[in-house]
């Protein structure tokens, strides 16, 4: 009986430490797939890529592009919106065209696709 008490006691006191562990291993994993550096290529090709990674990741990662869906004036307004906001740098010029340009072209309101491919809709 001692030896089975001793053992549920050695278990009592190992199994926390063991999920400590493992919590603390998952934080850690999960801190280093954060903190891991993106490539411009998770950016959909094409004009403007290059400057859409080089201004907007130096304040968040691509995740929150790749995942808002806005039109144009959309674009454009949180240029605006961001620099109030946020206070990051005003884009001007060419410069801003070519970015709002580039995350309008690839980043837009998704396609609806065609009523005439689904023959339940016709």
């Amino acid at each position: 009986m001692r030896l089975r008490l001793t053992a549920l006691a050695w278990l009592a006191l190992f199994v926390p430490t063991l999920a400590l562990a493992q919590g603390a291993s998952q934080a850690d994993e999960a801190l280093a797939l954060q903190q891991r550096a993106e490539e411009e290529t998770v950016l959909a090709e094409g004009e403007g890529r290059s400057e859409v990674f080089g201004y907007c990741t130096a304040c968040h990662n691509t995740a929150l592009i790749r995942r808002s869906r806005f039109t144009r004036p959309q674009w454009d307004g949180l240029m605006d919106w961001m620099t109030e906001r946020h206070g990051m740098n005003p884009l001007e010029g060419e410069f801003r065209d070519t970015i709002v340009d580039y995350l309008a072209r690839h980043y837009g309101p998704a396609q609806a696709p065609a009523r005439g491919r689904n023959p339940f809709l016709n």
